[in-house]
């Protein structure tokens, strides 16, 4: 049986490595943290905002590169390819990511940060920039037995320093941890960062990941992506397991939906709007007027 491994630590099979029960670190919102983004929602398109009106997002990308002396030191050329698979896959849904800048960090304790820690802390403290106009792209050594995580548009009012994606080194294109090692996860992360769930949010239980046009899901897909597995028989659709939002090998993962790229562009409009340009810059803050963004981290 062929061994997989995960940045530092070898697992037996992919299996194994499953039953670990972590891919993605990015947490689920609690029901009260989801209905206040509902509630903001209903407010800002009673205000008319229009996602049609978003065509098109251009994001800046500061990479920071944290290593441990040779481990994880990744060469511009790996950057660039994570950087063209960004943009092969949300290209087509009018939103382009450019290289605004590069560092790197040999720090051995920052490399081998795990989600909330002090070790994120500093390390985002230290090397972010430009949070409220820029996507912050940090690859580390990551632990807990995880490829990734986010923090959502949402979180960003409560505490900007910790905004980006974190990102096993490994996971870019070329990496060693096949089979995820094509740079989908970090398409699935970045998802988060725009304002995505997991397809499998909420199971089989209204309203999922609240996205109208991907059919509910019971749990996550490991694995290739599989077009016969329904596990909500009565929603009826099959399992978006072809989704960037699910937890599929990357070699399957090919899609957003439309719905999700009109959340999207909703999320980034009320949360986000720093990337929209000069040009939607009113029409964002009409859509964001009469709502409190400053209550806390979410």
């Amino acid at each position: 049986m062929e061994k997989l491994v995960i940045g530092d630590r070898e697992y037996d099979s992919q299996e194994a490595f499953v039953r670990g029960g972590r891919r993605c670190g990015t947490p689920e919102l609690n029901e009260f943290q989801r209905e206040r983004v509902r509630a903001h929602l209903r407010t800002a398109r009673a205000n008319g905002m229009d996602a049609s009106a978003v065509t098109r997002l251009e994001i800046p990308v500061h990479f920071h590169v944290v290593h441990d002396g040779a481990t994880g030191a990744l060469t511009d050329q790996e950057l660039e390819a994570q950087l063209n698979v960004l943009n092969d896959r949300f290209k087509p849904h009018d939103i382009v990511f450019t290289r605004a800048s590069v560092d790197r960090t040999d720090d051995p304790v920052w490399f081998r940060m795990t989600m909330n820690s002090p070790a994120e802390r500093k390390a985002k403290t230290a090397l972010g920039e430009d949070q409220h106009r820029a996507l912050n792209f940090y690859t580390a050594g990551i632990g807990d037995n995880l490829l990734g995580w986010a923090t959502f548009p949402t979180d960003f009012a409560g505490d900007p320093v910790r905004d980006g994606v974190v990102m096993l080194y490994s996971t870019l294109p070329g990496g060693s941890s096949s089979p995820y090692d094509l740079g989908l996860t970090a398409v699935h992360e970045v998802g988060h960062w725009l304002g995505l769930y997991h397809t499998f949010q909420g199971g089989c239980t209204p309203p999922g990941d609240e996205i109208a046009d991907t059919p509910f899901e019971a749990s996550p897909n490991y694995g290739p992506a599989d077009p016969t597995r329904d596990t909500c028989p009565n929603d009826g659709g099959h399992d978006p397991t072809t989704n960037y939002m699910d937890y599929t090998d990357d070699a399957g993962m090919t899609e957003f939906s439309p719905g999700q790229v009109t959340r999207i562009k909703e999320h980034v409009t009320l949360y986000r709007p720093d990337l929209l340009g000069v040009g939607l810059a009113d029409a964002a803050d009409s859509a964001r007027a009469g709502i409190d963004f400053e209550t806390g981290t979410f």
